[in-house]
């Protein structure tokens, strides 16, 4: 059947106004473009975008939109088609870029050489014991910035301090902790170097 110019003009108002109303396009057409969606693709989240992508394409391309019988409900499905394997191919592509790069290898915890060196009882005991002696202001500090590893600002609000005081602090209790300790006593354990 050939198109008249007058048909082909009608066929054009037509799906403008169609795509126009896209709320009710949407309402009449999504559930059956969706269940079209999810046999293309592999979850119904990935579903709902390609349905959400295809009436995106309805309302933009309105002037290229065809009907077919007077239904648009074709040309929603191919575009639907057209999205899930443009999808498709976009993951296949972000996959080997991905291959392509190298794995970063694993960086040493420092934290499990020094857990290594304290875990012998004497030593353990002696940092233990020195911290035990400090004044509690020292002990929340070096508790606050060096084991639970928060910032000086944060330090700070805590203990309704300046950021600059707590630094101040930091340095007294770690140098009275060092004090404290009897460095040449502690040993390490063996196969290890100072």
């Amino acid at each position: 059947m050939t198109q008249t110019p007058a048909t082909q003009t009608c066929g054009r108002r037509c799906v403008r106004a169609t795509v126009n109303h896209s709320g009710a396009l949407f309402d009449r057409h999504r559930d059956r473009v969706f269940r079209y969606s999810l046999r293309l693709v592999r979850s119904p989240v990935e579903a709902e975008d390609v349905t959400a992508m295809v009436f995106l394409e309805a309302w933009r391309r309105q002037a290229r939109v065809r009907l077919v019988n007077g239904s648009i409900i074709a040309w929603l499905l191919a575009t639907a088609t057209n999205v899930a394997r443009n999808r498709l191919r976009s993951a296949v592509r972000y996959q080997r870029m991905l291959n392509k790069i190298p794995r970063p290898d694993p960086a040493p915890d420092h934290s499990t050489h020094v857990l290594d060196e304290l875990a012998s009882a004497p030593v353990r005991r002696s940092v233990q014991d020195a911290f035990h002696g400090l004044y509690h202001g020292d002990q929340e500090i070096l508790s606050l910035c060096v084991l639970e590893e928060l910032s000086a600002p944060d330090v700070g609000e805590i203990l309704g301090i300046a950021p600059g005081a707590v630094r101040a602090r930091l340095v007294r209790a770690k140098q009275r902790l060092g004090h404290t300790l009897d460095i040449d006593s502690l040993t390490v354990p063996s196969g290890e170097t100072q």
